[in-house]
């Protein structure tokens, strides 16, 4: 039997999993309330406005900036250095950032998934669009900077990270 070198799918797979159930269903209904909100009461949006209170999209961006540059400390002197203190940091902060994202990601699935109850698919894509981004952030921050260890859909959610900023 062939040993499988590779490492897992995600590494954030886990979060998303536990995470998922309640935040899909809670970005449900607030695309359910955006709807109800939109044509019915003035085009209220109250659904947008609970949306981006479930995203700290500045927050995942400078933990994720920060565990690039700290994780790239670590590779550089670990053969020198022991530093225990940075590894710990490193760990803690890529746990909170994965259970932000994952969290984030969740709730703007379950908020895509409202527009296509009334067919609004060109919506619906582009929220999608951003759950990927959120669930890559995760991904990102969840695996280590360099070779061993990393996940398969490392490499994957760099291209996203990277592309889609582009795209739009």
């Amino acid at each position: 039997m062939k040993e499988n070198n590779q490492g897992p799918w995600m590494h954030a797979g886990e979060d998303l999993r536990k995470d998922a159930p309640f935040f899909a269903s809670v970005g449900l209904s607030f695309g359910l309330l955006q709807y109800v909100g939109y044509n019915y009461f003035a085009k209220a949006n109250w659904g947008g406005d609970l949306l981006f209170e479930h995203i700290p999209f500045y927050s995942l961006f400078l933990a994720t900036i920060f565990l690039w540059f700290a994780k790239g400390l670590w590779e550089w002197q670990r053969s020198k250095r022991e530093m225990k203190r940075v590894q710990a940091l490193i760990a803690h902060v890529a746990a909170r950032t994965v259970g932000f994202a994952s969290a984030s990601a969740s709730v703007v699935f379950g908020f895509a998934m409202a527009p296509l109850l009334w067919g609004a698919y060109w919506h619906a894509c582009m929220l999608l669009f951003c759950a990927v981004y959120l669930m890559s952030i995760a991904e990102i921050a969840a695996n280590p900077l360099f070779g061993k260890g990393c996940s398969r859909t490392y490499f994957t959610a760099m291209i996203v990270i990277i592309t889609i900023p582009l795209i739009f």
